[in-house]
């Protein structure tokens, strides 16, 4: 390589160094969300027991791992927003240079510049690279798991065999979702494999053995989890359906993202010139390079192409079967792998010109799009949690005082520090699901909650002449009416439409014929009574001072009498 080439080189790298740190480090002061409040609720418990009580009791869908390492990391740098977020910020830079280094092993160094530029500039790749949770760590395991496949096909020896175990082991410890990756790696390879090196099949045999003995654990967890959920006496997951799909791959390769990227799009687009350029047109170019990357006559290439194919139909199966949600997060991990795949399809059929002027222009469209999107996003992470707490500080409220937050109390964050207001320790979507919960449901109802008994269960509670059990009752006035002292306050804080749920309990009473309306409309009754409820326990200690609308919020402000 002559000076001059050598010299471009790596001022590119350094450029894509620079636009890849300072893109993800814009986002990295925001306000947690709910989810990444969570986070931090689950890490700060004890290590080991108090983490994995709280995954097997509240949370009921995620493995340990990141919230192994986020303990830790909190003990070391402090909680934080910034301390929490910078976990994942390194994961989320970790993966571009990952992306360069497995394109080029597959491609050339032209082709992995473009990938990884692609995946450096991505919008939602860099809207989730800081969020607190465990996407981002395990979309570098994917990537990281794809080298080592790359350099087990190319060299065939242990060493990259072990590597590439080690990867695929963590990857569903990190992501209980992740092992669909794995599934579909051993469906697809394993067969390539076996037509086309019965002496290396036998090696990745035996390792993929080891992996699933050293994944027995977590098959026993998501057992559990299963089994839980299956009794959950509410499900808020919505069904599947084919626009889910779409907002998928909208998110996926297009230059502006949905509104709110934490949640499945429900409503149809607005179809204007400036949403053609900025969706349609990049999400065409990139699947349309996949779809060409397919007729490439490279035989491990094609494999590559199956491999995340196959493990998107089975997250399309998974989420039909209501197994999971089919959200854009959940399968983040299958983006990067896409990026380099879809450009190596794109370059077999673009000539070098057209190739480079479509990713330079979606280059720049998503630069300015993350640059814009920052405001955005700093309010509606601000104004998902941290605006309760800003409430309460205009309020003047002292440890004396309580909020109550229906869905979001589980995760304190934001009144975590000495002399700030307590926050009652219940959150509906997780607390009503458990049909074994004690702080909610009475012994006998508990005997009933997780059979089809259920809804005559609750039929009774919505149309008795009190609270929906005793032992709410009980819960919430030890925790709530006998804490607050006189003439101090409590803070219902009601999120977006959740306001709605608020209803007169002889309208709700009319709304149900019988117990099938119960069981059709299960989650919004039971809403509708809990909320309900919590104005019928504060009404007999507290009055009303005033209730207003503020931002994304409703709040409703009592004084103790």
């Amino acid at each position: 390589m002559d000076k001059k080439k050598k010299i471009l080189m790596i001022f590119t790298f350094v450029l894509l160094a620079v636009i890849t740190i300072i893109l993800r480090a814009l986002y990295v002061e925001t306000s947690l969300w709910y989810d990444e409040a969570c986070s931090w609720f689950t890490a700060v418990q004890p290590f080991p027991k108090g983490i994995i009580d709280n995954l097997l009791h509240l949370d009921l869908q995620h493995t340990p791992l990141y919230f192994f390492v986020l303990h830790f990391w909190m003990k070391v740098f402090g909680d934080s927003e910034i301390a929490i977020k910078s976990l994942s910020l390194i994961f989320g830079i970790g993966t571009i240079p990952l992306v360069y280094t497995a394109a080029k092993k597959i491609a050339d160094s032209r082709l992995a510049m473009i990938s990884s530029l692609l995946a450096a500039v991505s919008p939602i790749l860099v809207f989730f690279s800081t969020e607190a949770r465990m996407y981002p760590v395990v979309i570098f395991l994917v990537i990281l798991s794809l080298n080592f496949l790359i350099d087990f096909e190319q060299k065939g020896d242990n060493k990259s065999l072990i590597k590439l175990l080690a990867a695929n082991v963590l990857i569903p410890y990190t992501l209980v979702g992740g092992i669909l990756y794995n599934i579909s790696l051993v469906l697809c390879y394993g067969v390539y494999l076996y037509k086309e090196s019965r002496e290396k099949f036998i090696k990745y045999l035996s390792g993929a053995v080891v992996e699933f003995v050293l994944l027995i654990p977590y098959f026993i967890l998501i057992v559990y989890y299963a089994k839980m959920r299956s009794l959950f006496v509410v499900k808020h997951e919505g069904p599947l359906i084919f626009f889910n799909i779409i907002d998928l791959i909208r998110n996926f390769f297009g230059v502006s993202l949905t509104p709110n990227p934490y949640w499945p799009e429900v409503s149809p687009y607005v179809i204007t010139l400036l949403f053609a350029f900025l969706v349609i047109v990049p999400c065409v170019y990139f699947v349309y390079g996949l779809v060409q990357g397919c007729k490439i006559s490279e035989k491990f290439l094609r494999v590559l192409y199956c491999i995340f194919f196959v493990n998107f139909g089975l997250a399309v199966l998974c989420s039909y079967f209501e197994i999971s949600i089919f959200t854009v997060r959940y399968f983040l991990y299958l983006l990067p792998p896409l990026f380099i795949l879809s450009v190596i399809g794109l370059s077999k059929r673009l000539s070098f010109k057209h190739l480079n002027i479509f990713v330079a222009i979606f280059a720049i469209a998503s630069i300015s799009y993350n640059i814009q999107q920052l405001d955005v996003l700093y309010h509606l992470k601000f104004f998902a949690f941290e605006a309760v707490r800003a409430e309460a500080d205009v309020l003047k409220f002292t440890k004396d005082d309580i909020v109550i937050m229906p869905l979001g109390s589980e995760a304190p964050y934001y009144f975590r520090k000495p002399g700030s207001p307590r926050v009652f320790n219940f959150d509906f979507h997780k607390e009503i699901r458990n049909p074994y919960n004690s702080n909610y449901y009475d012994e006998s109802q508990q005997k009933l909650m997780d059979k089809p008994a259920k809804y005559g269960v609750i039929y009774d509670a919505v149309f008795a002449n009190t609270y929906f059990s005793q032992t709410h009752f009980k819960y919430f006035t030890q925790n709530v009416n006998n804490t607050v002292p006189s003439g101090r306050y409590a803070l219902v804080a009601l999120y977006g439409g959740d306001v709605n749920a608020i209803v007169n309990l002889s309208d709700l009473r009319k709304s149900i014929s019988s117990v099938q309306d119960i069981k059709e409309r299960c989650l919004d009754i039971m809403l509708q009574k809990y909320i309900y409820d919590i104005g019928y326990l504060l009404a007999a200690d507290f009055d009303l001072v005033k209730s207003y609308t503020k931002d994304n919020y409703t709040y409703f402000l009592f004084k103790k009498r």
